[in-house]
This record gives structure tokens, sequence and C-alpha cells, in this order.
């Protein structure tokens, strides 16, 4: 690859010890004259920023508790020289080509952001692990080029058009969350181009427990997910469910009323076998790369755990529809500046 615009990676950080060795040695690594590596301390107790200037970061620190993660790529971004941000969650190891390949899809196309993916190949061997790591490499393996969205466990942004936009909105998220969604939402709102680049890997090293992916998808995710929906902050892109994704949680949710009332009712359970059959057919592609991936213990967590988003996903919709229609939940009405 020829010559590119120079880069700040900007990694937040609090109590990343058991992770971001790796990580950093890996942007070292992909690093070229010009480019820049900035950690934010988010406040960390443990050896991150010990850690940090032994990789040779520049450091950023917060003395205080924790402000969350975008309140820490909005600093380092607000420090930064270089042309382009990426991005870089502290416990993901970037590919070394990944700073090259984004740069170039932004130059080749007109894009003002691109991200990568996860790979299939997650540190952490916990079935709960694997299942959450292999289900976000499934779905940016075969989302489009064109996305609809951000994301910044590997996202690369025009630093100017970033700072022009406010960053990420810190006043609705303060914890890490779907702030990164957000962000997209909003540069696809004025008319910018992000793309998806789907050879642009890293491997994500968090070990995942069943708890952990429970909480980040329902309290992180789901909801806040919903809230946008609800409010109106997504209209004219294709975040809202999908209809194909509204007939598989149907028939998840279908089929675990059936179940249910199969006690009392016996011919429900015919009912909860042929939603079931559905739901594995509608799934078949996804299954099929678990069970290419996974040993048969592991796959039966996976497609059981996966059968468990569906519902607790569709309940969290339903609970936010309701709230919002009941006027028992505030509107989210703050928007951060845009000046593009």
């Amino acid at each position: 690859m020829g010559k590119r615009r120079s880069v700040a990676v900007i990694v937040p950080a609090y109590n990343a010890e058991a992770t971001i060795g790796p990580c950093l040695e890996a942007i070292r690594a992909a690093l070229r004259p010009g480019d820049e590596l900035i950690v934010y301390d988010d406040g960390a107790t443990d050896n991150t920023n010990a850690m940090a200037k032994a990789a040779g970061a520049r450091i950023l620190r917060n003395e205080g508790s924790p402000k969350g993660p975008g309140f820490g790529r909005n600093a380092a971004a607000n420090a930064a020289v270089p042309d382009l941000l990426l991005f870089v969650d502290a416990d993901v190891v970037i590919a070394p080509d990944v700073l090259d390949l984004l740069a170039e899809e932004i130059a080749d196309t007109g894009a003002i952001a691109a991200f990568g993916s996860y790979d299939d190949h997650p540190r952490s061997d916990r079935y709960t692990s694997l299942y959450a790591n292999l289900r976000h490499h499934f779905v940016h393996q075969n989302g489009p080029c064109e996305a609809t969205t951000f994301w910044s466990g590997i996202g690369m942004i025009d630093r100017k058009t970033f700072l022009a936009f406010g960053g990420y909105d810190t006043a609705l998220f303060a914890h890490p969350s779907i702030e990164d969604v957000e962000l997209g939402v909003r540069l696809k709102s004025k008319g910018h181009r992000i793309r998806l680049v789907h050879q642009a890997f890293g491997t994500h090293c968090k070990d995942w427990s069943l708890w952990r992916v429970w909480h980040t998808d329902v309290v992180r995710r789901a909801y806040p997910w919903s809230e946008l929906i609800a409010d109106g902050r997504t209209a004219g892109l294709d975040l809202n469910v999908a209809t194909g994704e509204r007939i598989t949680a149907f028939m998840a949710v279908a089929s675990l009323a059936c179940l249910l009332v199969a006690p009392f009712y016996g011919p429900a359970l015919v009912g909860a076998i042929g939603f079931l059959l559905g739901y594995v057919i509608r799934n078949r592609r996804f299954f099929g790369f678990l069970a290419r991936r996974l040993p048969l213990a592991g796959l039966a967590v996976a497609v059981a755990m996966h059968w468990c988003y569906h519902i607790y996903a569709t309940a969290t919709f339903v609970l936010v529809q309701a709230l919002t229609r009941l006027r028992l939940r505030a509107p989210s009405n703050y928007m951060p500046p845009s000046v593009a």
C-alpha cells in the first residue's frame, strides 16, 4: 500500500491490564511515521497506566472517577494531531493491515468513516464468550459494505468531521453503550457515508460470562437502541428492526409462549415444535457457521443463548414502546452540536 493520511489511534482504558498489553503492541506494529498512539487512562487503579507508558503511548489521564469511553475518545480526539482517528477498544488486538485498509477505504470511496470486524478466533474458549464474539463477527461479516451506523471497537473517522459533530454523546451515554451507533445515526442523517471493511480484523480478548452477555445485550444495547427508535432518532435509516428479524423474533417468542401453555393445553406443544423448527430454519446460516466453529456442547449453548437473545431483545423493545406510549419515560431530546 502507498502513502496514506496520518492516523491517531485512540484507546480508552479503565483497569485494562489483562488485555491492553497485546492491544498496544499490535497497534505499535501497525503505525507509520506521522501516526500517533493515544491512551486515555480513565482513572485506572491497576497497571494500565504503566503498561501504556511502556508501550510508548501518549497518555491522557482522568484523575477522578471513570467518565466512560465516550468521554475519553472525545478528549483524545481533541488532543490528537493527525487527520484521521482510529478508535480501538482496549480488549482488541488489531491485524497489522487494519490502519491501511480503513484509511484506503475512506480515501477510495469518499466516506467519512470506516470500521472493521472481530475475527472468528476470540481469545476466550468459554462457550458463552464464544457465542457473543462469534455472533458479532457473523453480523459484521454479513453486513453490507455501505453501512448505516458506526462501530468504535475498530472504527476510523475523519477528525475534523468527528469534532464538528460534537463527538460521542456523553450526556446520553455516560457508560459503554451504543454511543457509536448514535454517532453513526447523526452522520448518516447529514448524508455522510460510512463503510464496513470486512477484511479489517481484530481479535477480541474479552471473556464474556453469561451474566455479562445478558446485561450488556439488554442494558447497554437493546434498551438504549429501543429508546432511539421510540424517539424517532433513527428516522430514514434501516436501524429499525428489519422485517426478517421481526419474523425471527416472533418465532422465538411464540415458541416460548407455546411451551408455557403446553402443560395446560397439550396441542400447544405441537405449535412450540413448529415455531422452534421455523426459528432454526431462519437462523440456519448462523447456526451452520457456529457448528463449524464449536463442539456439540458449545453449539447447544450458543443456539439456546441466541433463542434467549431474540426473546429478551423483543421484550425490551416492547417495554420501551409501552413506556413511551404511556408517557412513563421522557424522550431523549438532547442532540450534540453539529455544524456539518
